[in-house]
């Protein structure tokens, strides 16, 4: 039985749902979990979106994103299903996970390689350029109505997961995705103002300061830069605010793989590391290798350590791919 029917009918068997994604949530995830909400309201099912970490503030301008809560209360609801989007494995979910053991089923839709099938329905499809091209085959395959802002939520998330359309992820069919969702009547200049041009002055100083130690090493094939704490705290920011810095690394003439390293404010020694890559490498190799994951041109892990010599282990393995 084909994937899609077999979540239908288990939206259809279920009466209430939980809806989760990854820690450090961004486009795709948001929007994926919002489609999806839109898609139970229209089973009338009831359900709750629940995060580890809270919505970033460029996302604020979405409607209902009020919705998505990222506290656990003390009473714990009862659900009859839990719906993982965007997560190779329970372990990205962060602190929801301990939430989603006490749901007897899981349904897991994701599009990254390696997934570890971990629900009782798995739909893991590499070849898509997001969950919410995963979620738009299901509005298709349940015949429900895709309303104006279910197309915004769908069209974010395909966006930001192709960065702007720019990844080797955004094959035709997901340009005729788009396309059709744009006859929706969204604007995409005011999704982009409010996305990428919707910084603070204290998130554009962090920049300049990340980009003021950017190096490129293996003859100019690599370049990376590096945000630690003590940059958050001279520039009063946080991890949020360094959301696509790797992507301006990866912009560098002549470069095939970018790194970016950001140093966690609450662990001590730890260290979250980000990877862009054009068609020649591939990073998800990278960043399994350290225990991570993600797509091919897109991956990322996070590895415990003193700052020099996690950099060292990092760059050489990226230099030992090219």
């Amino acid at each position: 039985m084909e994937p899609t029917k077999k979540i239908i009918n288990a939206i259809e068997k279920f009466n209430t749902f939980l809806i989760v994604s990854h820690v450090r949530p961004e486009g795709d995830s948001l929007g994926s979990q919002l489609a999806m909400a839109n898609l139970l309201k229209a089973f009338g099912k009831d359900f709750v979106i629940l995060n580890s970490d809270k919505v970033p503030a460029h996302y604020a301008f979405l409607p209902q994103v009020n919705l998505i809560q990222n506290v656990i209360g003390r009473k714990k609801k009862k659900f009859d299903a839990a719906i993982v989007l965007d997560c190779p494995n329970l372990a990205r979910t962060g602190k929801v996970k301990n939430v989603i053991k006490d749901v007897g089923y899981i349904i897991n839709i994701d599009h990254h390689p390696g997934n570890e099938n971990f629900g009782e329905i798995n739909w893991s499809e590499k070849r898509a350029s997001s969950a919410g091209e995963l979620v738009y085959r299901l509005f298709k395959a349940s015949g429900s109505k895709i309303t104006r802002q279910t197309a915004l939520y769908l069209y974010i998330a395909i966006l930001t997961d192709t960065g702007s359309f720019n990844y080797s992820n955004a094959s035709a069919a997901t340009h005729e995705i788009v396309s059709e969702l744009l006859g929706y009547g969204i604007e995409p200049y005011d999704v982009s103002k409010n996305i990428y041009e919707n910084k603070s002055l204290a998130s554009l100083k962090l920049l300049g300061l990340a980009l003021s130690g950017l190096k490129v090493t293996a003859n100019g094939k690599v370049a990376y830069m590096a945000v630690g704490s003590e940059l958050f705290r001279r520039t009063k920011t946080g991890p949020s605010d360094c959301e696509n810095f790797v992507n301006f690394a990866r912009s560098v003439r002549g470069v095939e793989a970018a790194v970016f390293f950001r140093e966690d404010i609450e662990k001590k020694g730890l260290f979250h590391v980000s990877f862009r890559s054009g068609k020649k490498v591939d990073v998800n190799r990278i960043a399994t290798t350290f225990g991570g994951g993600g797509h091919k041109s897109a991956s990322g892990c996070a590895v415990q350590g003193v700052f020099v010599d996690v950099k060292r282990k990092v760059l050489k393995r990226v230099c030992d791919e090219l």
